[in-house]
């Protein structure tokens, strides 16, 4: 071989190496850039989610705190406004919560709204019809009342921990 030849070889060969380098270093940086924006949204989401979360957790605890030690009862009018007095701040945060997304978020965000506004709606109305128990007392609910609500608190979680999943946390 001579050496004419060996020079355009070597040159090529150190072409194609400074290429392939230059498209790894490329690749890593596409790859990045696209972490550090899923980073940036995840932050101001996880405020969101967070905030909504505590607010549904403070309702359910004003509820609760209503219950009667004693027979386990709630009357249904102090239930009413329990809710009603935190519902606008609810709403807000799902507001919130609907425009940061995903839809699957805000789809389990709505459905604690709707078990809440459930709870609230039997109440209001079993509350207006004037039923009394066996006793003459205005009729109270017992039970595990609060299930639906916290069951939808729960998916709540689940979907917004996988929302706000980045590469880097399926990588540990």
């Amino acid at each position: 071989m001579d050496s004419g030849l060996a020079a355009v070889l070597g040159a090529g060969i150190t072409g194609a190496v400074a290429s392939s380098g230059a498209f790894l270093t490329y690749r890593q940086t596409k790859v990045q850039i696209r972490s550090n924006a899923k980073l940036a949204l995840r932050e101001p989401r996880r405020k969101v989610y967070s905030d909504f979360l505590a607010a549904c957790r403070g309702a359910v605890e004003a509820v609760l705190d209503l219950v009667d030690e004693d027979t386990g009862e709630v009357d249904l009018g102090p239930l009413c406004l329990a809710l009603d007095e935190r519902f606008p701040a609810l709403m807000h945060l799902l507001a919130e919560v609907d425009l940061e997304g995903p839809q699957a978020v805000s789809d389990t965000a709505n459905q604690v709204i709707k078990a809440l506004s459930d709870l609230h709606a039997t109440a209001y109305s079993a509350d207006l019809s004037g039923l009394v128990d066996d006793d003459g007392r205005p009729v109270r609910i017992s039970g595990n009342f609060m299930a639906e609500a916290r069951a939808a608190m729960k998916e709540f979680v689940r979907a917004g921990r996988k929302a706000l999943q980045t590469d880097a946390d399926q990588a540990q």
